[in-house]
């Protein structure tokens, strides 16, 4: 766990809302990270604009890291974003436009793998459009991830059968599945042991497990019931609700000590 990690994954949080530098340090000890290190990540995160000052010393995140931190928020909900599957795709084509930037290349890839989309040809990403909103949902959700504007999304439907049926193989499902299984469990094995912790292993075991959990909760591609079923990622969220209220006493205790 870096510095520039904690930092963040605890604004992420949203509970609290804000920090002090102390706190920081406080929280940066859990992970053996001394204090000069955690004040100097703020500093670069703060001249990034991902986090802000809300009055001396005191830390809230900022506008860059704000789109990031609402989707992570969301996790708990993350399933209710899916609708009944009618067997169309959503399209994105990207070339040398959006590949121009290297940054926004960068934050482009990154949106299209928060949205669930999946590289099926050469400069050709797909995903089907079983999401919320279908294709100006997409489009909104992309731009709001800082994904290129010049990016192509389009519906698609009536494919070759080709195409079909190689593009309902492009998420590895069953290790997609098995993933969220383990990941469920260690939150369960967790969660029955950690009163007997020592409390600044707690902390550290909390937010390292529930990053975790809460990233490959939100990174799952929320792919239809025919293509793959929910119920593995359904006791991941489970399990994380459960983890997350133990988790949030344990850092209320550990920064209050």
């Amino acid at each position: 766990m870096s510095a520039r990690t904690l930092i963040l994954d605890l604004f992420d949080t949203g509970d609290p809302p804000d920090f002090s530098v102390a706190e920081l340090v406080r929280a940066g000890a859990a992970f053996g990270i001394e204090a000069p290190g955690i004040r100097t990540a703020l500093t670069r995160l703060k001249a990034e604009g991902r986090v802000r000052a809300i009055a001396r010393g005191r830390y809230e995140i900022g506008a860059n890291a704000e789109p990031l931190k609402q989707r992570i928020l969301g996790w708990r909900t993350r399933l209710a974003g899916r609708r009944d599957w009618d067997g169309h795709w959503l399209l994105a084509v990207a070339g040398p436009p959006e590949r121009a930037d290297r940054t926004t290349w960068r934050r482009t890839l990154r949106a299209l793998e928060l949205e669930g989309f999946a590289e099926a040809e050469t400069n050709l990403w797909a995903r089907p459009d079983n999401l919320a909103g279908g294709a100006a949902g997409a489009r909104d959700r992309l731009a709001w991830l800082e994904a290129a504007p010049t990016l192509l999304l389009v519906e698609a439907r009536d494919l070759d059968a080709e195409r079909e049926a190689r593009f309902r193989d492009l998420w590895q499902v069953d290790e997609l599945r098995a993933q969220h299984r383990a990941l469920a469990a260690s939150l369960e094995r967790s969660a029955a042991s950690i009163a007997d912790m020592d409390l600044s292993a707690a902390a550290a075991e909390t937010l390292t497990l529930g990053r975790q959990a809460i990233r490959r909760i939100t990174r799952d591609p929320l792919l239809p019931e025919e293509l793959g079923p929910s119920d593995d990622l359904t006791r991941l969220v489970d399990a994380m609700i459960v983890y997350d209220r133990i988790g949030k006493r344990v850092w209320r205790d550990y920064l209050a000590a």
